[in-house]
């Protein structure tokens, strides 16, 4: 998961040559990634083809953590603002004068109600990696305001993921558990139920 961002978008790269962040959010593929919102700032966005449960320890889905990429298109105000903070850091700022976004890859555990940034990359207009930090921050869903708006975006990849649940199993690196199978089982003939019963009295 963690792997360089350029190798996803390569085949738009091509695209984003010379692009500012305010023309690259139109260029970005809808059928991989998909909008959430947008601030005065930046553009957030998730990648929907790679979104999927981890694995435990014995190579089995938990359907209680989800890791996904995200994607987040920077406006100038936003681009100078990160520049500034790593100038006031003393970090390197070699290549940040093409920066127009940045990936961040999360761990989204439901049962603990957090949401922790795996790995924070910093993206030139090509979408190539500038600096990459790991383990970079973690949220605790509970202390977060209703708007704000991280909350609101974790919660729209929450949303998405209980939407499209075996789209995501799928795409996982495990098995299904026996119990979690027998699970899954009773909540789709239960919504087949409901969904019958709609139809015949709408």
């Amino acid at each position: 998961m963690q792997k360089r961002w350029g190798a996803v978008l390569a085949a738009c790269a091509v695209l984003f040559m010379g692009v500012r962040s305010a023309d690259a959010a139109e260029a970005i593929p809808k059928n991989i990634y998909e909008w959430v919102q947008s601030t005065a700032r930046q553009g957030y966005y998730f990648n929907k083809e790679y979104i999927q449960y981890a694995a435990d320890a014995h190579g089995y889905i938990d359907l209680t953590k989800i890791l996904v990429p995200t994607l987040r298109v920077y406006d100038n105000i936003q681009i100078q603002d990160v520049v500034s903070k790593r100038r006031w850091r003393m970090l390197p700022l070699e290549g940040y004068g093409d920066l127009s976004g940045a990936a961040e890859y999360l761990l989204i555990d439901l049962r603990a109600g957090t949401v922790r940034v795996t790995a924070h990359e910093d993206l030139d207009s090509a979408w190539g990696t500038i600096s990459r930090e790991e383990n970079a921050k973690e949220f605790t869903l509970a202390s977060l305001s209703d708007k704000d708006v991280e909350k609101k975006f974790f919660n729209a990849i929450i949303s998405y993921a209980a939407a499209h649940q075996e789209e995501l199993i799928h795409r996982s690196k495990g098995i299904l558990s026996d119990a979690d199978r027998k699970i899954l089982a009773e909540q789709q003939a239960k919504a087949a139920k409901e969904q019958k019963k709609t139809a015949k009295h709408p």
